[in-house]
């Protein structure tokens, strides 16, 4: 199924294209394209906790979906023909990704485990920080790792 969404793909930049500089200029603009749609997902999610009640503000983490499918579907279809890419920290990013994050996170706090309802908020946003810092610490090595044992697939296979 990865093939044919990623044929699919391919094939409609093909067809709209009439030659290599239109197709590189075509990429680039989907990549382009693609770039602000995570940070405007995590918007969308913020908006949403703190406007959908109760329990139900949870449901903001479905406008996260599209992307983390569609990044996993583009990474499965990429991993077969190169290494994941070693990526390093842009500190800029990761402190503007953090802002409808964190107004995500506090928004569900607020509406989900508010104390008024016998919750402890406090606990959900320790617990949310700590995910938080976990993620930014180990990112970096399992990046690493994953390039490697990828690296070494694709060695072997070229070796056979």
């Amino acid at each position: 199924m990865i093939n044919a969404i990623a044929n699919y793909s391919l094939n409609e930049i093909e067809r709209t294209t009439r030659d290599e500089f239109e197709r590189d200029t075509c990429l680039k603009a989907c990549a382009i394209g693609m770039t602000p749609i995570p940070f405007l997902e995590l918007i969308v999610a913020a908006i949403l906790a703190w406007v959908l009640p109760g329990q139900m503000s949870m449901l903001c983490f479905l406008a996260l979906a599209p992307s983390i499918i569609g990044n996993s579907i583009g990474t499965a279809w990429m991993r077969k023909r190169v290494a994941t890419p070693l990526v390093s920290r842009n500190w800029t990013a990761i402190a503007v990704y953090l802002i409808p994050l964190i107004a995500m996170f506090a928004g569900i706090a607020y509406n989900a485990y508010a104390p008024a309802d016998g919750h402890n908020p406090v606990a959900y946003l320790i617990g949310t920080a700590v995910g938080a810092i976990t993620v930014l610490i180990l990112t970096p090595f399992i990046r690493r790792r994953q390039h490697r044992r990828d690296q070494a697939r694709l060695d072997a296979e070229l070796e056979d």
